[in-house]
């Protein structure tokens, strides 16, 4: 079993490390050490864990070279991945066993979560650090980039091109062969029906962009 250490250890990270159970449940693979939170004190436990310390102390602790970013936001991610960049630390991709990953062709970058119930198909390519989460699924041809956060039961329509730093609340969907350009914000329940630019702020349905 490998050491693998969360940061964050807020409510996603609590689910990660769920998720890192129910993985090692299906087949022993991940020594969980703990969380690292930039707000918590270090000695302190959350889910029976503990904190080992504030992000910056990762660098001075050798055998955290397997991390996951238990963390949602989407810039939030990005942010952390920069401060630690130049060190030599490895982001495995974790997924549910109880997730259907589709086409052997798919492609899945590095530092991805996907949790239970989320389906992909045929020749769906997901970036570096994204989040796909509970029932979701994922079209044919469809393209996720780095950093976005998916929330559960989204529904993501074949061909569809989704941009880096992306959120898409709770429920909400894109049809077939349109595009969202990065940094934008899907709210909860909304129905994307039409292409829509760079940092667009999309509610309703079908939804409109109120940025």
């Amino acid at each position: 079993m490998r050491d693998l250490a969360i940061i964050g250890a807020g409510d996603f990270g609590r689910e990660v490390a769920l998720l890192v159970h129910q993985i090692n449940k299906a087949k022993p693979t991940w020594n969980l050490l703990g969380f690292y939170d930039d707000n918590l004190q270090k000695g302190s436990y959350v889910f029976k864990l503990p904190v080992l310390g504030r992000i910056s102390d990762i660098k001075n602790d050798p055998k955290n070279t397997n991390l996951v970013i238990g963390i949602s936001n989407p810039r939030v991610k990005k942010v952390i991945i920069e401060k630690l960049a130049g060190q030599e630390l490895d982001f495995p991709s974790l997924i549910s066993p109880a997730c259907e990953l589709g086409d052997a062709d798919n492609s899945i970058g590095k530092g991805c979560i996907i949790t239970i119930g989320c389906i992909l198909t045929v020749n769906v390519t997901i970036g570096d650090f994204v989040i796909i989460n509970l029932a979701t699924t994922i079209g044919h041809d469809a393209h996720i980039g780095d950093f976005t956060s998916v929330m559960p039961h989204c529904s993501i329509s074949g061909g569809a091109k989704i941009g880096s730093e992306c959120y898409f609340g709770t429920g909400s969907s894109i049809l077939q062969n349109l595009s969202i350009g990065d940094g934008s914000i899907i709210g909860a329940g909304a129905v994307v029906t039409k292409s829509f630019p760079r940092n667009a702020k999309l509610i309703g349905i079908p939804a409109i962009n109120v940025n």
